[in-house]
């Protein structure tokens, strides 16, 4: 605890092991973009790319390329996982 005080005195940053583990599993280790939450938020409602890309005024090849990376991100192979995945992780609702 002393060394912590010391590193937080000195204007270091400190996190228990136990806490900073926790973000990186649930994000993954690559963070998703705001527009990247936009689109997962869209593709949890059900709507599909086309629609997602008049909602966020966007072509529906971006949405392409975003869901892309939703799924690299999370680790899985398709968006019915991605959207499992991130409601079990907390990072969207299912209303």
């Amino acid at each position: 605890m002393l060394q912590t005080v010391r590193m937080v005195h000195a204007g270091q940053t400190h996190y228990p092991a136990e806490g900073a583990a926790k973000p990186v599993a649930r994000m993954g280790t690559r963070p998703l973009t705001p527009r990247e939450l936009e689109a997962l938020r869209a593709m949890a409602a059900g709507k599909s790319s086309l629609k997602i890309g008049d909602s966020l005024f966007i072509t529906e090849s971006a949405v392409k390329a975003h869901v892309n990376n939703i799924l690299s991100k999370l680790g899985v192979s398709d968006r019915t996982q991605a959207v499992t995945t991130a409601h079990k992780r907390g990072i969207v609702r299912l209303d």
